[in-house]
């Protein structure tokens, strides 16, 4: 095992890193998750910023290409759905945005959760380190690159026609929710990938089947009363509604969703923690 220090300031981690925007916030987001030593913070930053710096390297655009994909998917169903097959949701715009936004950190967390320990195979196996730092420092990455595109809906906010209110409020709860439903299903498939290989393949496949089965493009009360219960049995269901209700209706989701949401968080989050802990280490042992 090396030391944690030697690593620390070995080129892998200190020269060969460059600053980029946004140091400061990603350095404040690590100390605030781990209340451990700072050479346990400081490794998180440094994996955050080597991934965001590795992923655009050379590109002309760097940062700005995270946005490509879902502004152009975007703008593919904003035309299919308002031009050529018309639809009668109010303000679907909005609703689309809003449901796009969310929809694409769920799939970047689970698509990317489940090489989080393939990837950093090598340093997991040469240094000792809590183990729960690569997953946290894959789901900071997956946030920041999320925040730019969060940031740009909240400028776009009221020109695609959305009313600040009250209700906002409530996405303080939903989103933290939504974050850890998502963390706790990429640590189960962090951990199930690194046994089965072709997980990520499947996963690709079935993403898309599942962007149907959520409520992104179609809303609940345009849907034949017969398949409503079936669709709803989705359990990204609940947040989409929750996400929708704040954001494009202006309203306060429901008791009973919101404690739906909190319960499929909090559930999630712990089952893949406890899957997470227990099993890393002999599946280290095995990549």
């Amino acid at each position: 095992m090396l030391k944690l220090d030697s690593v620390l300031s070995s080129s892998t981690f200190s020269s060969r890193m460059a600053r980029i925007d946004g140091d400061l916030l990603l350095r404040r987001i690590s100390m605030s998750v781990f209340h451990l030593n700072p050479g346990w913070r400081d490794l998180v930053f440094n994996l955050v910023s080597k991934e965001i710096k590795v992923r655009y390297m050379g590109a002309a655009l760097g940062f700005a290409w995270s946005l490509g994909n879902p502004l152009l998917t975007t703008l593919t169903y904003l035309v299919v759905f308002t031009w050529i097959f018309p639809t009668r949701q109010d303000r679907f715009v909005l609703y689309l945005a809003t449901g796009m936004l969310h929809w694409s950190l769920f799939s970047q967390v689970v698509l990317m959760g489940c090489e989080w320990l393939t990837v950093n195979s090598n340093l997991l196996k040469k240094i000792y380190f809590p183990r729960l730092i690569i997953p946290i420092s894959g789901i900071l990455t997956n946030i920041t690159f999320w925040a730019a595109a969060f940031i740009i809906y909240c400028m776009l906010y009221m020109f695609l026609g959305g009313h600040p209110s009250a209700a906002m409020l409530g996405y303080l709860i939903i989103w933290p929710a939504y974050v850890a439903f998502c963390f706790g299903i990429a640590l189960v498939f962090s951990v199930i990938h690194a046994l089965f290989r072709d997980l990520r393949h499947i996963v690709d496949v079935l993403l898309p089947l599942l962007f149907w089965l959520t409520p992104i493009i179609w809303a609940p009360s345009t849907l034949p009363p017969q398949i409503r219960p079936l669709l709803s049995a989705n359990p990204l269901a609940p947040f989409f509604f929750s996400f929708e209700a704040i954001l494009h209706d202006g309203s306060w989701p429901s008791l009973e969703t919101t404690a739906l949401c909190l319960l499929l968080g909090a559930g999630t989050l712990g089952g893949g923690l406890l899957i997470f802990t227990r099993q890393v280490h002999k599946v280290i042992e095995r990549i």
